[in-house]
């Protein structure tokens, strides 16, 4: 069976831990016939070392957090963001493709953003400024953008799982974000789907009462099916997650999550609509793009 889609999550090279330029994943959209390519890098966030130099002492219990925080500073941003000072030639590649392509394809500018307090005025001004399109919310760190907080670890423990809740839903407040990309990323570092991540679930609640959508990823999917609490489940994309979104009726969109043209292919677009086909998903084909609270 064929689907189509669009995307709203695409990643390139700029990310650090990507492949392909964007003229490579617009080339690879095209080919799947999708009538619209969102491009997503993990945001550029200004005064980015001042930031990183915050999260250095919770570095210091792991060589792992260390070494990756260090590799960050250097680099300002390489191996999970691009530099800020390379925004600009990423924005005007991609307003050059929206013109090439237009005749094949709808391209838009976004952003995945962490819920950050501190970049969230500069998240509106990227929209008021119309730098971007959109941004999604792709929370994939607890307060600071280092290994030790990161919400896709091993291990994720209650305290962190709290912190995740909290602030997806001071998120989902803000209107800046378009969809919530990976919603239950956390359970990457859960064994078991317990009464905390049925709580934690329930930002399910808040996302249908402001109208925004909840993603079903294609990453989780590509990591393949995992043996937990003797079930089979996606790391993410996880069913009880997505039983309880069916439940309160959630809009679900697809995102391939593309970090590489290759992963533009109908094998995963259809593992996807089977996963949503499973859980009797809400999903919706077409992004509507928030503009925060200033509009």
């Amino acid at each position: 069976m064929r689907f189509s889609m669009n995307n709203y999550h695409t990643h390139t090279y700029r990310c650090g831990h990507g492949y392909g330029s964007e003229e490579d994943m617009v080339k690879a959209a095209i080919d799947l016939n999708m009538q619209e390519l969102g491009f997503s890098e993990h945001v550029p966030l200004p005064f980015y070392r001042l930031f990183l130099l915050k999260s250095l002492p919770h570095t210091l219990g792991s060589l792992h957090s260390f070494l990756s925080w260090c590799k960050a500073f250097i680099l300002n941003g390489p191996g999970m963001r691009m530099p800020y000072k390379k925004r600009k030639e990423h924005q005007k590649v991609v307003q050059e493709l929206k013109q090439k392509y237009k005749n094949q394809i709808t391209i838009y500018q976004g952003y995945e953003c962490e819920y950050f307090k501190e970049y969230l005025d500069y998240y509106q001004r990227l929209l008021d400024n119309q730098e971007v399109d959109y941004l999604i919310l792709g929370n994939h760190f607890d307060r600071y953008p280092i290994h030790s907080y990161y919400y896709g670890k091993k291990k994720v423990d209650d305290e962190m799982l709290k912190h995740y809740q909290q602030d997806v839903i001071k998120a989902i407040h803000t209107n800046l974000f378009s969809y919530i990309a990976h919603p239950d990323l956390f359970m990457m570092g859960r064994n078991k789907f317990d009464d905390l991540c049925k709580e934690v679930s329930l930002i399910c609640k808040e996302a249908k009462k402001y109208d925004v959508p909840l993603e079903v990823n294609a990453g989780g999917i590509r990591k393949g099916l995992v043996y937990r609490n003797d079930e089979m489940v996606y790391p993410y994309n996880n069913d009880h997650f997505f039983h309880i979104s069916q439940e309160i009726d959630n809009k679900v969109i697809l995102g391939i999550d593309a970090h590489h043209p290759q992963q533009f292919n109908t094998k995963d677009i259809e593992l996807l609509n089977q996963f949503v086909e499973k859980h009797h998903l809400n999903k919706i084909n077409k992004l509507t793009f928030k503009k925060g609270n200033s509009h």
